[in-house]
């Protein structure tokens, strides 16, 4: 993990004037020392950037050892300033070396191989670019002295509020409406979120303004496996950059398609590498990974969760939730969802030039995001569904007020529909969903070890912006593209799915006559191996979530949700698990238990795991 701070005094402070600049570098260096997630001993780089004139200074601190260059995240001279989170292809990289803030090339970047965020200065010049999907989020505040920017929302929110967040209730309600941020607004009150594809200026022309990417859709591109081959290309060449000075590669394989994608990829591009799956031994997702990986001969070793027998002889999943809270807010600097177990901050680091983990997180989007959906003919109606649906699953349990303020932060995307369906339902999931939800669980899944994701590349998302709508659906790009790769996998059945263009039957254009053969795996047979312990309604949890959510008076949840519909909720009407861990974690937010150094241990909860 890299965090760095940008910071610009404003015009209408003199440049001679160096106290608020002081002031406000003081105030960051403190912000950071307080929501960094890693002991200090972790830290490899710690670098300050403070021309002795000018109106700019920047913070960069790292727990990465390199292993080459485009991985380094800073980039310095006494004149100028690059560094960034994330990585970035050779091409992106030299011309970064070759260029300044103040005379980048903007396109260059916008369309630039990697996952990353960009901060560039001069002594008066900062700059900040997101990528087309912005999985490396980024955030800026405005003092009544400064601008500053940040890919960290809690050091920003630390700053201003000197050394105390306030929440904002937008934002928490944004994020219990679907268990993790995808709105614009950040819990954190003040904090704004820079959009995907953007490019923020702070320079003697204004304290700060937007300009955004413009991609155009080209009408001619209509030819399938053209563009699937492009991509393919595209992936192989990324994952070798990826895998680049790594000692060890692997990857994960569920019973999914993006993970399928990964491996097909890395089996493609000719890397060594290993495969796992988490679960137990009767889950699906084990049997469909296994099966996956014998075809491709490659290993693979299946990591069973912890499960003992307790004094009554069953067996049993010990989880204790304050613990995985703190960790997983800790981690994603108070914007993750516990939900989703991240690791203890805390503890020792595993090298990233020791082994490169691949995800397959964003895999969705080449399969055409929410418009893998939609019918062959959307209309808007079916967008408008397809979007709703997903980001407002919770809005039961908001108040009225809460939930018509989360809907005005998305109404621009839930517009896009009356115009282009399709479109709508694409950006909406990589600009949102990939850009807002996966930023900040990606954020806390690199503290502790390298976290590699293959399918969320800059340079291909921009690429499948400019398809013509009708190209995004019915999941046949992805699925052209694994047949690419490797053929031998793609007609092997997945984990309770298809894909999309044969749900409903065979298709006419793809292997009718062996639809059959591609049934889902179902694993309905066996109670085990459906199981998931954060996903099953379990009363002893949820009776110890709603205790802690529910029975003291927090002026920030009470505000927003509607308690009685919670209360029944965790009482089992309408269960779901991400949204009751939502709350729990909103809770421990709120009372800023995620700033502690040290993870409080808590009440430990038994859940009984079916036989």
């Amino acid at each position: 993990m890299r965090l760095f701070v940008g910071i610009r005094t404003k015009n209408d402070v003199p440049r001679s004037e160096r106290g608020p600049l002081r002031d406000a570098v003081r105030a960051a260096q403190a912000a950071l020392a307080a929501v960094q997630p890693w002991p200090e001993e972790n830290t490899t780089q710690d670098l300050r950037w403070i021309p002795g004139e000018g109106k700019v200074a920047t913070l960069f601190r790292s727990n990465e050892e390199p292993p080459i260059p485009e991985r380094e995240g800073w980039i310095g001279n006494k004149a100028r300033i690059w560094s960034w989170s994330g990585i970035m292809g050779s091409d992106l990289h030299a011309g970064l070396k070759a260029s300044k803030a103040d005379s980048v090339d903007d396109v260059a970047v916008w369309s630039g191989i990697g996952s990353f965020a960009l901060l560039g200065a001069t002594p008066d010049t900062l700059v900040a670019f997101t990528n087309q999907h912005r999985s490396e989020g980024l955030y800026w505040i405005s003092t009544p002295t400064a601008v500053v920017v940040s890919n960290s929302a809690a050091l920003l929110a630390v700053m201003r509020g000197n050394g105390t967040p306030e929440y904002s209730r937008i934002g928490t309600a944004a994020f219990l409406m679907h268990g993790l941020p995808f709105a614009d607004a950040t819990p954190f009150a003040g904090v704004r979120t820079l959009e995907a594809a953007a490019k923020l200026i702070l320079d003697d022309r204004t304290d700060a303004r937007i300009e955004f990417d413009e991609v155009e859709q080209d009408a001619a591109a209509i030819d399938v496996h053209a563009t699937a081959e492009k991509i393919a290309t595209g992936l192989v060449e990324y994952a070798r950059i990826l895998a680049a000075g790594s000692g060890e590669v692997a990857a994960a394989i569920t019973g999914g398609k993006d993970s399928r994608l990964v491996v097909s990829t890395l089996h493609a591009a000719g890397i060594d590498f290993s495969t796992y799956t988490n679960g137990l031994p009767e889950s699906g997702e084990s049997a469909v990974g296994t099966r996956v990986t014998e075809a491709l001969g490659v290993e693979h070793t299946l990591h069973t969760p912890p499960v003992r027998r307790s004094a009554s002889g069953k067996s049993i999943f010990e989880a204790r939730p304050e613990a995985q809270a703190w960790a997983t807010l800790r981690s994603t600097g108070g914007m993750g969802n516990a939900f989703t177990v991240l690791p203890d901050p805390s503890r020792a680091h595993l090298s990233v030039t020791a082994k490169t983990n691949f995800g397959g997180q964003g895999g969705e989007i080449i399969r055409g995001g929410f418009a893998r959906e939609l019918p062959t003919d959307p209309s808007s109606s079916d967008a408008f569904t397809a979007l709703t649906s997903r980001w407002f699953n919770n809005r039961d349990l908001l108040t009225p007020l809460a939930a018509e303020a989360v809907i005005a932060d998305v109404q621009e995307h839930l517009d896009i529909a009356d115009r282009d369906p399709v479109q709508a339902a694409f950006l909406a999931y990589v600009t949102n969903r990939t850009g807002r939800w996966l930023s900040t669980m990606r954020h806390g899944e690199s503290v502790t070890a390298s976290h590699t994701t293959l399918l969320i590349n800059n340079q291909m998302i921009r690429q499948l912006r400019s398809l013509p709508s009708s190209m995004l659906l019915g999941e046949r790009i992805a699925h052209e593209v694994m047949s690419i790769l490797a053929p031998e996998i793609v007609d092997l059945p997945f984990f309770r799915d298809r894909w999309a263009f044969e749900k409903n039957g065979p298709d006419a254009t793809y292997k009718p006559e062996s639809w059959d053969e591609r049934a889902p795996y179902t694993a309905h047979d066996q109670p085990r191996a459906n199981f998931n312990w954060r996903v099953a309604y379990s009363q002893p949890l949820s009776a110890y979530f709603k205790q802690f959510v529910l029975s003291k008076e927090s002026t920030l949840l009470d505000d927003i949700i509607d308690r009685a519909a919670v209360s029944a909720m965790f009482d089992g009407k309408k269960y779901r698990a991400p949204a009751a861990w939502a709350l729990f974690s909103a809770k421990f937010m709120a009372n800023d238990q995620w700033l502690s150094t040290a993870a409080p241990q808590g009440q430990m909860i038994e859940i009984e795991v079916p036989s």
